[in-house]
């Protein structure tokens, strides 16, 4: 302006007399309110000390965004990398998505797919909510009911009948002879010949009775 700078009142010619510029070299600041060294006009808190840039324009400070670059994420409270927003657990840091939807988390959730399960304790690839055996490893499912699993019963369908000991087709409840895989039924004349055997004997005892009376 014509006018030596040690001389001029107002070097940077911003409007603001260089003893009331807080930067009077620079005609594009003039002012730190808040006295964190960054001028009112560049500093997005102008008011706060310890933030002057919003990187994302989300209204957090980056100083104090953990997600300065991410507007629908500023705080990260169980420091797993994950926002709080878009963490379901954003108190755990060991889990931060639910697939499912069941509540469990997908980290520690056996079946992160399913709603309907999420721990497999014999680790046999069946959800403990369906595994009729879940400390079991061999076995999930009773069809018959009889508390042997399909696996290990010899008749799956027949609630009466679990093991085949001789293998003869026969279930050992209702084989009389479990041992023998030649025969499963009573012989008839055999049985018959005990029928009178035991008659026989009830009558001698009958008549023994009678003869000391």
């Amino acid at each position: 302006d014509g006018v030596c700078d040690f001389l001029d009142p107002d070097i940077d010619g911003d409007g603001h007399p260089n003893d009331d510029d807080h930067y009077p070299l620079d005609s594009s600041e003039w002012a730190d309110t808040d006295g964190d060294g960054v001028g009112d006009n560049a500093d997005a808190f102008p008011s706060n000390p310890n933030e002057w840039s919003d990187t994302d324009e989300d209204g957090v400070g980056d100083n104090s965004d953990a997600f300065p670059n991410d507007s629908n994420e500023t705080l990260d409270t169980d420091e797993d990398g994950v926002g709080d927003n878009a963490d379901a657990f954003p108190s755990d840091q060991n889990e931060w998505s639910d697939t499912d939807g069941d509540g469990i988390g997908d980290n520690s959730d056996a079946f992160p797919n399913e709603a309907n399960e999420w721990s497999d304790l014999d680790g046999d690839g069946v959800g403990d909510n369906t595994d009729t055996f879940p400390t079991n490893p061999l076995e999930w499912i009773d069809t018959d009911g009889d508390g042997f699993g399909d696996n290990s019963d010899a008749f799956p369908m027949d609630g009466g009948e679990w093991l085949d000991t001789d293998g003869d087709g026969v279930g050992n409840n209702a084989d009389a002879y479990p041992l023998d895989s030649s025969k499963w039924e009573e012989d008839p004349d055999y049985a018959m010949i005990g029928v009178v055997v035991a008659l026989a004997m009830i009558g001698v005892l009958a008549y023994t009775r009678q003869r000391h009376d």
